[in-house]
């Protein structure tokens, strides 16, 4: 149906016995926030599929609880979506006793999107899918390319066992066995079109993905951009970043989402009228942030995003603050007064030089 279902937005449940809180997002989704030491508050999704028996995993966040909820009963993810009773999913786990297969979709190695990965390794069947576009980098120094070395962490050692390419559309099970010749050997299982494509967006890092979930019209983007929201949240480009590149990523997005309302829209139109005289109302697609945003229309989000780093590259914005970090000059862009965006920038000079001199607007 190209029907646009109405539904309110639900609240984030909370409980004093875990450093996590959920609310759905869609038909098949959840979103998970963690209370972490850090104050990254990341957005963990979680999809419990409904043609293959697995749990598609959107990061792990960071693993380590802030002081109020160091004491709580559930403080690791897995625990918490095997064995916490949600009132989001009628009082039930997530994934009651661990009974679904874990396919954990890693939007890039940053330690507060990785963290909890160690806790998913137990039992050898968890699939974790990476960018191939990102293979050196996360393989050539996680602890600094993870920014673990900044915290003071050790990173989690694990082994990526789907390297996405762009645009790939993933099937279940991965056929990732190797024989004694290193060829990939079929499953014997038929394969389940989970209805997931990745898409490569180097920027924020160079391993840096999003990933589009068809049934539900819902893109899911990782740190390549959001909103400021209630925590103040600027974007943020480590010094690995590419600004340049995440200019052309963010174009590619837009293009994408264009055209995935456009075929919603073409289908509403030629559907048939109801019979109670109800016109079928185009879904669009949503778009959902590791940080701050989330369910939001992903047209107009992009175009936001759009408007405002122009800005910024022509001058129009001003830097607020700066700091030296990891050995060079951050700064913050962000605009002032009642017409501000909700977005703003934190990104090393070089690279906003960088992007300036590419496009001529030294």
């Amino acid at each position: 149906m190209a029907r646009r279902e109405a539904r309110r937005a639900q609240p984030i449940t909370a409980a004093a016995s875990t450093s996590f809180t959920t609310r759905r997002v869609n038909k098949t989704t959840f979103l998970v926030r963690e209370a972490d030491a850090y104050r990254e508050h990341p957005f963990i999704y979680v999809k419990v599929h409904p043609k293959a028996p697995v749990i598609v995993l959107c990061d792990t966040g960071v693993d380590e609880p802030n002081a109020k909820h160091k004491h709580d009963r559930y403080i690791h993810l897995r625990e918490y979506i095997e064995h916490y009773r949600l009132p989001a999913n009628n009082n039930e786990a997530l994934n009651p006793d661990g009974k679904r297969q874990y396919i954990i979709i890693c939007t890039h190695c940053h330690y507060d999107h990785t963290g909890g990965l160690m806790h998913f390794l137990a039992g050898g069947t968890t699939e974790i899918v990476a960018s191939a576009a990102g293979r050196d980098f996360i393989e050539s120094d996680l602890g600094a390319h993870g920014v673990f070395n900044d915290i003071g962490r050790p990173p989690p050692y694990y082994k990526v066992t789907k390297w996405a390419q762009a645009f790939e559309r993933l099937q279940y099970p991965f056929p990732h066995k190797e024989s004694a010749l290193g060829l990939s050997l079929p499953t014997k299982q038929k394969p389940v079109d989970l209805g997931i494509t990745i898409l490569q967006t180097i920027g924020h890092t160079p391993d840096e993905l999003a990933w589009y979930d068809h049934d539900e019209m819902h893109l899911y983007v990782g740190d390549s951009f959001y909103r400021e929201g209630e925590d103040g949240m600027p974007i943020v480009f480590p010094r690995e970043g590419n600004m340049i590149e995440w200019i052309f990523a963010m174009q590619k997005l837009a293009v994408f989402v264009r055209t995935e309302n456009a075929k919603a829209a073409a289908a509403a139109e030629t559907a048939d009228t109801e019979e109670d005289g109800w016109v079928q109302v185009p879904r669009r697609v949503l778009v959902s942030c590791a940080h701050q945003t989330s369910g939001v229309d992903g047209a107009e989000i992009l175009k936001e995003l759009e408007e405002f780093s122009f800005r910024v590259m022509i001058k129009r914005v001003p830097v607020v603050s700066s700091r030296e970090w990891r050995g060079e000059v951050y700064d913050t862009w962000r605009e002032e007064g009642k017409e501000r965006t909700p977005m703003s920038i934190v990104a090393p000079r070089r690279l906003m030089e960088d992007v300036r001199d590419f496009f001529g607007h030294t």
